[in-house]
C-alpha cells in the first residue's frame, strides 16, 4: 500500500482584479510571491508539482511538514513589503492527505480534488486542513500552533462532508468571514451523493458563458450528464449570486400551466389570492440577483420558453440556466451542446496512461468501485473497460448503469454483452426518475417526444454506420412519405432535439451521426416497422454508386480528396459489404473491386483481403450466367485486388494462381485495360518473390501489354509497365536501352500527378540511380519517396521507403545511420505481418553484426530468416539481396567454420518471431552502445 501524501494548494485571492488594475506591478509582486512560497515549501522538504496560474500545487511526505510550509508561507507573505498599488497579497491555502496515483511527475485521483476543494472555501490569508491532515499533523506541530475546529462542510463536487480545521498562530490573523462552503450561501441544492468526474473544459466554458449572458441552455441527449454539470456549475458560481441559486426540477411535471407554480415553490414564494402567480414572481424577483436552474424542459419546451422570456423581461438581475434537448429559441439565449465524456483515443495500441486520461474510463472505474470497492483499472482489464465506454459513446448514465453490473459480472463479461445493451443496462437507482433507471427507458422518453415524421426519419437514419452527409440522407431516406425537402427539415429538427449530432469539418460538408445506443434503438424500430430490407437495399445502392464514382479519382491528382471521403465512409462501406455478402454478393464484389482494384493504403490489407476473398468466392459460381448483375469487369477487378493482397502476405502461389485467372478472364472478354494491369501486377508478384520476372517469355507479355496501353491511351498502366521494363533492363546491365524507357515513364507519371504514384516514381528513381552508381541522387529520391508517402499517410509504403533508405545507408557503410532506421522498422514489419520484409531485415541486422565482428548472433539471425523464408515464402529474387546473403554466409563459414555456423543457424531457426525480433534489437543495440 502506498504511503499517504499531503497535498498543499495555494491561490491568490482577487487575482483577476489585481492583474487588470496593476499589471506592471503584479509581475514584480508575483515574482516575489513565487519565491516566498517556493522557499517555504523547499525548507519543509516539499516538492512543487506545478504552478497553477496564481498559485502552487505541492506535495509532502509528512502532514506536519506540509502544514508548517503553509504557515511559513503566510508569515513571509505577511511581513513582505508589497507595491502600493497591489497592497499585501492575500493567499488562501488548503491541505489534504491521502492516497494518489503518480504518473509522469504529476499526481491524480480524488485526494487531489479534495485538497483543491478545501482551498476553495478558504479566504485570503487563511490556511485550512482536512480532518485527515489535521489528525496526522497535530501531534507533531509546535504547541503555539492551534487547529481550530470549523465543523463539517460541503465541498464543491465532493459527495461526502468534510470536517475542516483552520491553522491558527499568534503571527497570523484568526478572524475570517464564514467559509465559502455551500452552507454559507442561499440555495436549495441537494447534496450530491456521487463525486463529479471530468468535464473540466465544459465546466470552465459554462462558467464563462454565465458571466456573459442571462440565459444559457445546455443541450444534449438523455443521460449525457447535463443536470450533473448544471449542479456542479451552480456550486462553483454560487458566491457570485447574493440571492442564491435555486433548482427547479421540471421532469415530473406534465401540466405546462404549472411551470410558474413549480418555480415559485422552489423559491418559497407564496401564492397571493386573486393574483396570477407570474405577477407575484415578477415582484419577488425584480431586484433579486440569483441563478435560476430549470432542469429537463424538453417536454414543456414551448411553455418554458414563454415563462423564461417573461421572467427575463421583468427581472433584469436574474440569470437562468436551462437543461434540455432542444433550445428555447428566445431572444438573448446562448446554447451549449454538452458532449459525451471524453473517450480513449482511436490508436490501435493505446498506452495504459492514455486510457487513464479518458473521462469515460474514470467515471466507470469510480462507479464500479462503489459496488466493488477492490476493483482497480489494470493493464489486463483496461482494454475491456475501454471497449465498454467507447461502445456506450461516453454517455454518463449508460456508463453508470454498466458499472452497476460489476456486482455480478467482470468487465470482460459486460463488454461481451453490450450487443444486448437494452437488457443489460438496467437496475439504476430506485429513487432516480423512472427514465433514468434503464437505458431503454431513457431513450423511450426521448423517442416519445418526437412526432411521427421525426420518428420515421430517425429510424431510417439508423441504417447509416459511422455518420452520413446531407446528400446520403436525402437519397437513402427520402422516399414516400418523405421527400428530400422533408428530410432536410426533419433532420434539422432532430439536431435541435439532440437526437442527431452534427460535425463541422474545417473544410468540406457537414456530417451527421447518431450515438450508438440511439442508433441501435432506432434500428430496432426500423425492423419492427418492416422497413429494414428496403433501407438496406437503398443504403447499399448508394454506396455502390459512391465506390464507382471514387474509383477513377484514386489514380489521379484528385486522389487525396477522395481518400478522405472514403475514410469518412469506411463504417458505412463495412456495413454494406457485410450485408451484401449475405444478400447480394455481386454488389459486395463491385464495391471491393472498385475500391481495392489497386493497392489502397486507407484500408488494412487484412480487411481488404477479407472483402475480396469472400466476394470473389461467393460470386465465382455465377460468373458468365445471364441472370446475374455481376459483369466480367467486376470479377476481373476483384481477382486483381485479391492477387495483390495475397502478394502482400507472401502467398505467392495463391497470388500467381489468382492473377493468372484474371489474365485469362480479361483476355477472353476483351478487357484490355484490366489485362494490362494484370500483367503489371503479375510482374510485381514475380518480382516480390513469386518467381522469375525477366524471362524472355514474360518480357514479351509485358511488351504486348505496353502496346495495348499505347493504343488505348492507358497512361497509368503505361507508366508503371515502362518503369518495370526499364528496371529489368537496368538490372541486366542494359542501361542504354533502359534509360529512354525510364525517362518516358517519368514524363507519363508527372502528367498523371497521382500522389501515391509519385512515391513509386521516386522509389524507381532511387533504384535506377543506384544501378548507375549515382548514390547521392538515389538517397535524395528515397527521401522524396518517404516525404510523399508520409504526406498521404501511407504507413505501409512509408515503411518500405524507410527500409530502402536503411539498405542504401548500410551498403554505403554508414552503419550507425542505417541501424537507427532498422531499429524502428524491424518491429513494424512484424506488426504489419509482412514476412519477407521482416526476414530480410533480420538478415540486415546479421550483416551489421558481421561488420562488428559479432559472428554468433549474425548466424542465429540468418538462421531464423532462412527458416522463415523456407516455411513461409520463397527465397528472395532480388539480385543484391542474394549477393549480400551469400557473402554473409561465406564470412560466417570463414569466421566460425561451416559446422558451427550451421549449428547456430539451426538454433536461430527455433526462435519465435517475438524472440527473434527482441534478440535482433538487443544484440545490435549492444553493438552500438
Amino acid at each position: 500500500m502506498n504511503t499517504p501524501l499531503t497535498f498543499l494548494f495555494t491561490d491568490l485571492e482577487n487575482s483577476t482584479h489585481l492583474w487588470e488594475q496593476a499589471s506592471n506591478d503584479m509581475h514584480q509582486a508575483m515574482a516575489r510571491h513565487d519565491v516566498l512560497i517556493s522557499e517555504a515549501i523547499e525548507k519543509h522538504h516539499g516538492r512543487i508539482v506545478k504552478s497553477t496560474g496564481d498559485g502552487f500545487h505541492a506535495v509532502f511526505e509528512s502532514a506536519a511538514e506540509g502544514t508548517l510550509a503553509a504557515l511559513d508561507s503566510q508569515k513571509a507573505l505577511k511581513v513582505e513589503t508589497w507595491p502600493e498599488v497591489t497592497g499585501p497579497l492575500k493567499v488562501r491555502m488548503g491541505l489534504h492527505t491521502g492516497d494518489s496515483e503518480a504518473r509522469g511527475g504529476d499526481y491524480f485521483g480524488p485526494t487531489l480534488n479534495r485538497a483543491a476543494r478545501v482551498m476553495d472555501i478558504a479566504h485570503g490569508g487563511q490556511v485550512l486542513l482536512s480532518e485527515a491532515t489535521a489528525s496526522l499533523a497535530k501531534e507533531s506541530l509546535p504547541k503555539e500552533i492551534v487547529l481550530l475546529d470549523k465543523g463539517q462542510h460541503r465541498l464543491k463536487g465532493i459527495a461526502s462532508l468534510e470536517h475542516i480545521f483552520q491553522l491558527s498562530s499568534t503571527d497570523l490573523p484568526t478572524e475570517f468571514p464564514p467559509l465559502r462552503s455551500l452552507s454559507a450561501f442561499k440555495h436549495n441544492l441537494h447534496r450530491q451523493l456521487t463525486s463529479f468526474v471530468g468535464r473540466e473544459e465544459e465546466l470552465a466554458e459554462v462558467k464563462s458563458l454565465l458571466s456573459e449572458t442571462q440565459l444559457l441552455t445546455l443541450l444534449g441527449p438523455g443521460g449525457t450528464g447535463k443536470t450533473r454539470l448544471m449542479l456542479q456549475v451552480a456550486e462553483e458560481v454560487i458566491h457570485k449570486f447574493p440571492d442564491g441559486v435555486w433548482f427547479v426540477e421540471l421532469a415530473p411535471l406534465t401540466n405546462p400551466t404549472k411551470i410558474p407554480d413549480r418555480i415559485a415553490a422552489a423559491l418559497n414564494v407564496q401564492e397571493q389570492p386573486g393574483r396570477d402567480i407570474l405577477e407575484t414572481l415578477y415582484d419577488y424577483l425584480r431586484q433579486k440577483e440569483l441563478l435560476l436552474l430549470l432542469d429537463n424542459v424538453e417536454h414543456l419546451v414551448r411553455d418554458c420558453a414563454e415563462v423564461t422570456e417573461h421572467l427575463l423581461e421583468h427581472c433584469p438581475k436574474i440569470t437562468i440556466l436551462v437543461t434540455g434537448r432542444e433550445a428555447l429559441f428566445i431572444s438573448g439565449e446562448i446554447t451549449l451542446q454538452i458532449r459525451s465524456l471524453s473517450l480513449p483515443g482511436r490508436s490501435e495500441k493505446l498506452s495504459f496512461e492514455e486510457i487513464l486520461q479518458s473521462e469515460g474510463v474514470q467515471l466507470f472505474v469510480e462507479r464500479a468501485q462503489a459496488v466493488r470497492p477492490n476493483f482497480r483499472l489494470t493493464p489486463q482489464n483496461a482494454s475491456a473497460v475501454t471497449e465498454i465506454v467507447k461502445r456506450l459513446d461516453g454517455i454518463p448514465l449508460a456508463i453508470e448503469l454498466a458499472a452497476a453490473r460489476m456486482r455480478m459480472l467482470t468487465v470482460e463479461q459486460i463488454s461481451d454483452r453490450l450487443n444486448d445493451r437494452f437488457r443489460l443496462l438496467t437496475g439504476g437507482h430506485r429513487t432516480a426518475l423512472p427514465r433514468q433507471q434503464t437505458l431503454q427507458a431513457l431513450i423511450d422518453w426521448s423517442w416519445n417526444l418526437l412526432d411521427e415524421e421525426e420518428q420515421l426519419l430517425l429510424r431510417r437514419l439508423s441504417v447509416f454506420a459511422g455518420g452520413w452527409n446531407m446528400d446520403a440522407a436525402q437519397v437513402v431516406t427520402g422516399f414516400p412519405p418523405l421527400d428530400e425537402y422533408a428530410v432536410f427539415d426533419l433532420l434539422e429538427q432532430l439536431i435541435n432535439k439532440c437526437m442527431v449530432n452534427v460535425e463541422y469539418p474545417s473544410e468540406g460538408r457537414a456530417r451527421y451521426n447518431l450515438l450508438e445506443s440511439i442508433r441501435q434503438y432506432a434500428r430496432d424500430k426500423l425492423f419492427e416497422a418492416d422497413e429494414g430490407e428496403d433501407l438496406r437495399n437503398r443504403h447499399t445502392e448508394y454506396y455502390v454508386a459512391f465506390a464507382q464514382e471514387a474509383e477513377p479519382h484514386l489514380y489521379r491528382s484528385t486522389m487525396m480528396a477522395w481518400v478522405k471521403k472514403i475514410e469518412q465512409e469506411l463504417d458505412n462501406l463495412r456495413a454494406v459489404i457485410t450485408w451484401s455478402l449475405d444478400n447480394k454478393p455481386e454488389l459486395a464484389l463491385r464495391i471491393s473491386g472498385s475500391l481495392l482494384y489497386r493497392p489502397a493504403h486507407w484500408l488494412h490489407f487484412t480487411e481488404a483481403r477479407s472483402w475480396l476473398e469472400k466476394s470473389v468466392a461467393k460470386t465465382r459460381p455465377v460468373l458468365g450466367k445471364n441472370d446475374t448483375i455481376m459483369t466480367d469487369e467486376d470479377f476481373v477487378k476483384g481477382l486483381i485486388g485479391l492477387a495483390t493482397a495475397y502478394s502482400f502476405y507472401s502467398e505467392h502461389v495463391n497470388g500467381i494462381k489468382t492473377i493468372d485467372e484474371a489474365l485469362q478472364v480479361a483476355k477472353q472478354n476483351n478487357l484490355p485495360r484490366h489485362f494490362a494491369y494484370a500483367v503489371l501486377m503479375k510482374t510485381t508478384i514475380l518480382g516480390n518473390g513469386g518467381g522469375t520476372w525477366d524471362t524472355p517469355e514474360w518480357i514479351q507479355t509485358i511488351e504486348e501489354a505496353l502496346q495495348i496501353c499505347v493504343e488505348h491511351n492507358f497512361d497509368i498502366e503505361l507508366s508503371q509497365l515502362q518503369f518495370a521494363v526499364a528496371f529489368v533492363k537496368a538490372q541486366k546491365g542494359e542501361i542504354k536501352e533502359a534509360l529512354p524507357i525510364y525517362h518516358a515513364a517519368l514524363e507519363n507519371s508527372k502528367k498523371i500527378n497521382n500522389p501515391w504514384r509519385n512515391g513509386e516514381m521516386y522509389r524507381v528513381q532511387a533504384a535506377m540511380s543506384y544501378i548507375q552508381g549515382d548514390y547521392a541522387a538515389a538517397e535524395r529520391a528515397i527521401h522524396d519517396a518517404i516525404r510523399t508517402y508520409t504526406e498521404i499517410n501511407d504507413k505501409r509504403f512509408t515503411l518500405i521507403a524507410q527500409s530502402d533508405l536503411s539498405h542504401h545507408l548500410r551498403r554505403a557503410g554508414r552503419w550507425e545511420e542505417a541501424i537507427e532506421i532498422y531499429l524502428e522498422t524491424l518491429p513494424k514489419w512484424q506488426e504489419q505481418g509482412n514476412i519477407p520484409a521482416w526476414a530480410h531485415q533480420l538478415e540486415c541486422f546479421a550483416f551489421i553484426c558481421i561488420y562488428q565482428g559479432k559472428y554468433e548472433p549474425a548466424a542465429i539471425l540468418i538462421g531464423k530468416a532462412r527458416g522463415t523464408r523456407r516455411a513461409k515464402i520463397s527465397e528472395s529474387t532480388d539480385r543484391r539481396e542474394i549477393a549480400d546473403l551469400n557473402q554473409a554466409l561465406d564470412q560466417l563459414a570463414e569466421a566460425l567454420g561451416e559446422a558451427e555456423r550451421d549449428r547456430l543457424m539451426n538454433q536461430g531457426e527455433n526462435l519465435s518471431f517475438d524472440e527473434a525480433t527482441n534478440y535482433a534489437l538487443t544484440e545490435v543495440q549492444a553493438v552500438f552502445a
